[in-house]
């Protein structure tokens, strides 16, 4: 069961099974709904604010590339 942990500006954190993932619109001249698991500290991150959830965003999408996913393309 999902447990919604944050929602503000189409950016969502949820956890499921002692995991964290986050919701959020990849495209950028569509519509491109991911959802993919981030840390703990990342959590905290994005909960800070904007500027700081751009930077995981960031770290995450490099890090998807890095393991051979499409990061703009939606997983869901």
């Amino acid at each position: 069961m999902k447990e919604l942990i944050y929602d503000d500006d189409d950016l969502t954190i949820f956890k499921q099974n002692s995991k964290f993932y986050i919701s959020y619109d990849a495209g950028s001249h569509q519509v491109s709904i991911r959802e993919d698991e981030i840390t703990k500290e990342e959590t905290d991150l994005v909960m800070q604010g904007t500027k700081e959830a751009t930077k995981v965003l960031l770290t995450l999408q490099k890090r998807l590339e890095d393991a051979g996913e499409k990061p703009y393309e939606s997983n869901v």
